[in-house]
């Protein structure tokens, strides 16, 4: 049997904060969500039969703060969030291998990226959908085309593409069917993220 992996930890570290009067990330609610992070890579593994998490991976990319005067700096913030993310991907994918063994975690991990396939597979500029309204502005689908097709290689392992590449992708403004809906196009990207975390 290969010996217990350590628990993933984020390490303790002071962020930054904006110059007064500037605004940032609301501190009390930062502090607030990194110790529900801390507290469900600290709590005892579950027994066996037994799944559960205080918080999941996916919630990190989906964390919300309000808007502060002097408060955390944002990109101070998501560097700490994205290492937050790592963590709970590796505790999940070692609660997986630990409670329901590997097949159930490549069972999972085949899932998510036939998920992916099925997009990245479409024709350039009909992966996604276009934004409802002709002059609604969206994702230049040119882009998000070469992205997808960098995520295809991936998938092949024919070129590498890393979790923060996907995380720092931006994309030029477009309109009607020269541009895809933002919404799809940042659900995709978190999904893919996923993918390459679970990879890993």
């Amino acid at each position: 049997m290969p010996p217990e992996q350590p628990a993933a930890r984020i390490p303790a570290t002071r962020i930054p904060r904006c110059a007064e009067g500037a605004p940032g990330y609301d501190v009390a609610e930062v502090d607030a969500f990194l110790t529900r992070v801390r507290e469900t890579l600290e709590a005892p593994g579950p027994a066996p039969g037994e799944e559960r998490a205080l918080l999941l991976s996916t919630q990190v990319r989906a964390a919300v703060f309000s808007r502060a005067r002097g408060g955390y700096r944002p990109e101070a913030v998501d560097e700490v969030l994205d290492t937050a993310e790592d963590a709970l991907a590796a505790a999940e994918r070692e609660q997986v291998l630990r409670l329901r063994g590997p097949e159930a975690w490549q069972q999972h991990v085949d899932a998510l990226a036939g998920l992916l396939r099925g997009r990245i597979e479409r024709p350039r500029t009909q992966r996604f959908r276009h934004p409802a309204r002709s002059r609604a502005q969206g994702y230049s689908a040119a882009h998000v085309d070469v992205l997808c097709e960098r995520l295809g290689a991936r998938l092949r392992d024919a070129a590498p593409l890393a979790p923060a590449e996907l995380r720092g992708a931006v994309f030029p403004p477009a309109h009607g069917e020269r541009s895809y809906e933002e919404q799809q196009v940042d659900a995709f990207l978190d999904r893919a993220v996923q993918l390459l975390l679970a990879l890993r």
